[in-house]
């Protein structure tokens, strides 16, 4: 069988090399992923990354395993992978659950870009996990037109077969012996670290041609295969494996990329010369808009009789920046300077809605003769002062070929100042209470389950909003479940811990109607920079009560401080308005640090969580000036691990996908996804609505400044 599969990979060399000498056209050159949702070759990785803002869906499936993976660049040189590997001949729970048994873990690598044809990378897969996946690389890729090629070092997984003696054993002895098993093991979930780059090491390496002509968009790939797949992938201490289906022919991977787009592609490997693998990727990069967004054109009213200029344009403001969704809340007029306070939902970034309002005044002003040198906008949300921007009304002429530095430059910013705009000389009448209603479809999730990857439906959701003053309001969100297969989810919490998270089967299988949160918020600013929030009502899915938040969030500077409390009680499971008998006292302080250049937000929190346990979350992520947010968490508290149970402590990842990125219109809101590994009662916090760290965005000079470069979008 060897001699055939290697005159195999000969024969299909040839052909595709003999295909086409020509390498200058051969379109899609970008990195793609291998069979594990790594950037690589079939089963090795490569040292190359995708974009930062990117993020992809994996699938891999051959007779051995089934293999799933979620992986996300938050920079050019990190890319972090979550992974489920279900193998098809493995027992689970007892002899009767054959192809049931799934295993999970966290993948990460390090890129480095040494020019436009070399960069390395250094990688640790499966780190977190169980261990039966574990490997380490370091590794090199020098890309050309036409093709790539990558060589370097592999541990632990990579190592099975054809290795050596441990080259970093020259630095440190303890190099050249791993453990057989981390000491995290046990439980799963912690980082192996007593094993990493442990142990013999083995050469990897594989190279990409990228075919041109009518293969365009297609990619040869072969690799080096340096896995024993009866020792490795899970087998050990499982009984089933077929030894037979994962015997090994050869050490030659080879097989077809083919992209279709940017975004989609389709991988057809033959791997350890007698098995055919099929990866499919989608997903996509949320750095920027997919469109080129729209908006209505400036227009004059018809100017009311006995109305001064002053009035009339006004009204012209008014109207205009309505149809732009900018809502005026009060303004002033004098001496050539215009202050504006406005509020809307629809944009996230000041500086877009700066340039909005400056670009309209700016014509408004021309149509009713009304004198304007500068416009002050006054950022305005639940009735506070955010900031304030002031720029001469000369710099909106041309807005889309305006010099960002020259109008950056020439620009002022500052904090809000309380209550000021409320005194302004023009305030429009709005008449209270006022209630918004929309109704969206939307999808539910449940991921992180020890048996599947995904539970989900579609669910109708109604979502109002009843502002009964500026600063006090009720938020109502109501589900009528479409579809879903949350019931094929079975419920064995194992927690020793108040089931404070772990019964979550049974609120999601309990009532097709139901509500997921009715949360009355009282807005307060007591002083300059500090901001609060009394809150009361149906908090979240699982719990109701009340509580107070309290932030202080100095203009000058990148951090923040708050602290939250409240008094918590388990809703029944119907998600009505009944309660359980649980209760419990929850708050946190928490430090919160910006690092503007790079869009980085890290926060560590201090207290009490909903089972009684005390300790920290530390929260890092990353905002592009998309929107789009990715970050990772993870918390330890007085709970020990055998107590915590299976995962050892809390962690997981998520991101936000701006909705607007994939419309032609502007438009608040986010997709959101948050992916624990295991659904556990510890370190589990309160999760209320409207957080005045998420509210009183860009109440800092950093987070506007950065921002600057949408002036001219």
């Amino acid at each position: 069988m060897k001699k055939i599969s290697l005159y195999a990979v000969s024969h299909i060399l040839s052909i595709f090399l003999l295909a086409d000498n020509n390498f200058y056209i051969y379109g899609n050159q970008q990195s793609s992923f291998n069979s594990f949702g790594e950037s690589g070759l079939i089963v090795l990785p490569s040292a190359e990354i995708k974009d930062a803002g990117s993020v992809n869906f994996s699938f891999s499936r051959n007779d051995i395993y089934k293999y799933g993976a979620l992986t996300i660049s938050p920079f050019n040189w990190l890319e972090a992978s979550y992974f489920y590997y279900r193998p098809r001949d493995l027992y689970w729970t007892g002899p009767f659950t054959k192809g049931q048994y799934l295993d999970k873990g966290f993948s990460i690598k390090f890129n480095h870009e040494l020019s436009e044809h070399l960069a390395l990378a250094v990688g640790l897969s499966d780190f977190s996990g169980t261990g039966l996946f574990t490997r380490e690389y370091i590794l090199g890729t020098y890309r050309d037109n036409g093709y790539k090629f990558t060589a370097g070092l592999g541990f632990g997984k990579f190592a099975d077969q054809d290795s050596f003696s441990n080259p970093f054993g020259l630095i440190k002895s303890g190099f050249k012996k791993r453990p057989l098993q981390s000491s995290n093991y046990n439980l799963g979930g912690s980082p192996s670290y007593d094993q990493w780059f442990r142990g013999d090491a083995s050469f990897l390496f594989g190279a990409e041609f990228f075919l041109s002509g009518r293969l365009k968009n297609t990619t040869l790939k072969i690799d080096y295969d340096p896995f024993d797949y009866i020792n490795s992938f899970s087998t050990r201490g499982k009984p089933g494996a077929d030894f037979d289906l994962r015997k090994k022919d050869a050490n030659i991977n080879i097989g077809l990329h083919q992209a279709f787009g940017e975004n989609v592609s389709l991988g057809i490997y033959f791997i350890k010369g007698n098995t055919l693998n099929f990866t499919f990727t989608f997903g996509g990069n949320f750095s920027g808009p997919f469109f080129k967004k729209k908006l209505p054109s400036v227009s004059a009213l018809d100017s009311q009789k006995g109305n001064s200029a002053k009035e009339s344009f006004y009204e012209d403001l008014i109207f205009n920046i309505n149809r732009k969704s900018i809502f005026l809340q009060s303004a002033e007029l004098k001496d050539g300077n215009l202050e504006v306070a406005v509020a809307s939902s629809k944009y996230r970034n000041p500086i877009h809605i700066h340039a909005l309002l400056g670009e309209t005044v700016a014509a408004v002003q021309k149509t009713n003769a009304v004198p304007v040198d500068s416009l002050t906008t006054v950022g305005i949300n639940v009735g506070h002062e955010l900031h304030r921007i002031s720029s001469p009304l000369s710099v909106f002429s041309d807005r889309e070929n305006a010099v960002l530095e020259l109008v950056a430059k020439e620009s002022t910013l500052a904090a809000g100042k309380g209550d000021a705009y409320r005194s302004y000389e023009f305030r429009p009448t709005i008449k209270y209470p006022a209630s918004f209603t929309g109704i969206t479809p939307a999808l539910v999730n449940h991921i992180g389950d020890p048996v599947k990857f995904y539970y989900g439906g579609i669910v109708l959701r109604l979502d109002n909003e009843i502002q009964f003053s500026s600063r006090l309001q009720l938020n109502t969100e109501i589900h009528q479940n479409l579809t879903n297969n949350f019931d094929e989810k079975r419920n064995f919490p194992d927690s020793l811990l108040p089931r404070v998270r772990t019964d979550i089967v049974s609120y999601l299988q309990e009532s097709d109607t139901y509500i997921s949160s009715m949360q009355l918020d009282y807005f307060f600013n007591p002083y300059k920079e500090v901001f609060g929030k009394f809150s009361a009502g149906i908090l979240e899915n699982m719990y109701a009560g009340a509580g107070v938040e309290f932030l202080y969030k100095p203009f000058e500077q990148n951090f923040s401080i708050g602290l939250e409390a409240y008094r918590a009680k388990k809703r029944a499971f119907d998600r009505k308005f009944e309660l359980l008998d649980y209760e419990i006292n929850t708050g946190h302080i928490n430090f919160n640090y910006h690092l503007p250049q790079w869009g980085i937000l890290g926060t560590l929190s201090y207290g009490k969580y909903l089972a009684g346990d005390e300790g920290y979350t530390f929260d890092i992520s990353r905002r592009l000036p998309s929107g789009f947010r990715t970050g990772v968490f993870f918390t330890r508290t007085n709970v020990s691990a055998e107590l915590f149970g299976e995962g050892s402590f809390d962690k997981g990842f998520y991101f936000q996908i701006p909705i607007d990125l994939f419309l032609n219109d502007y438009r608040g809101g986010y997709i959101n996804f948050k992916l624990r590994p295991l659904t556990r009662d510890g370190g589990q916090k309160l999760e209320a609505g409207n957080d005045l760290i998420g509210l009183m965005h860009t109440t800092s000079r950093a987070e506007i400044e950065r921002d600057w470069g949408s002036f001219n979008d």
